[in-house]
């Protein structure tokens, strides 16, 4: 079950968080994700702020978004909710970072009509503030595509993107490395490189978008908290022997056509 999370409105009440059911929740996850089990830190995250323990909370969603490996609709919704957990507290900054790294997961994030107006007006202005910035959004990869290709859609309204790196590791700890994604139009596409004489492998990364001065103007994801992506059994398509049969098959074809066009030498 998905949960959302509702703030008090009221200047002078304890402010609270109340986790409520899907139905009447935070209607944050567009697209759904896989069915796995929701790990126990964000599990444990939710329970302490339904019991005020605010402080607790922001520890064990960090510690959930230290889990690279989970649905990128789950971790917005959690960043979402850590989110509105900092500005109960009164961090503005930490509030903000952590809503604007959920829209740039999922730019379809919202709240329904019946939350409360404090949470609904700091959707909104995040939102407003999304829209208006550079930002990245993950694009699916076409069906002729390698898996270990990354593809961004470049949205900068004010035109100051000038490079877009993706970076890359096969720890999600890091070393991270980068190589440049080619844009044409608004689309960027990268390759992560895949470890020699391995066929099965997993990587972690993130992109980052560059101004004219080098500094960051759009990510999605974080070395802190990276994407990931696993490749299994990926062969090159020499060393596939479904290829070799095929070329194999191929080849006897083509030299049997060549001996029936020969001309025969004379008797």
């Amino acid at each position: 079950m998905l949960l959302a999370l509702v703030l008090s409105i009221l200047p002078d009440a304890p402010r609270t968080i109340v986790l409520l059911p899907e139905s009447g929740a935070m209607s944050a996850v567009v697209s759904a994700a896989p069915a796995t089990a929701t790990p126990s830190s964000l599990i444990d995250a939710r329970k302490m702020a339904e019991q005020l323990r605010y402080e607790e909370a922001v520890v064990e969603y960090q510690r959930y978004l230290a889990t690279p490996e989970r649905p990128i609709a789950e971790r917005a919704n959690a960043l979402l909710e850590l989110g509105f957990i900092h500005l109960v507290l009164g961090d503005q900054l930490n509030a903000e970072s952590r809503a604007l790294e959920a829209l740039e997961l999922e730019p379809k994030l919202s709240v329904p009509s019946t939350a409360p107006t404090k949470q609904v007006d700091f959707v909104v202005k995040m939102r407003r503030l999304y829209m208006a910035r550079a930002r990245l959004e993950l694009q699916q990869r076409d069906d002729s595509d390698p898996p270990y290709v990354v593809k961004v859609k470049v949205v900068d309204p004010e035109k100051k993107v000038t490079r877009v790196l993706l970076r890359h590791a096969l720890t999600s700890t890091g070393p991270y490395y980068s190589s440049e994604m080619e844009c044409v139009d608004e689309l960027c596409t990268g390759a992560i490189p895949p470890p020699k004489d391995v066929s099965s492998f997993t990587a972690w990364y993130f992109v980052e978008a560059l101004d004219p001065t080098q500094v960051t103007a759009a990510k999605v994801a974080s070395s802190e908290s990276p994407l990931q992506l696993s490749v299994v059994d990926q062969k090159p398509w020499y060393t596939s022997p479904v290829v070799w049969g095929v070329t194999g098959a191929a080849l006897v074809g083509i030299a049997t056509v060549v001996f029936l066009l020969a001309p025969q030498p004379p008797r």
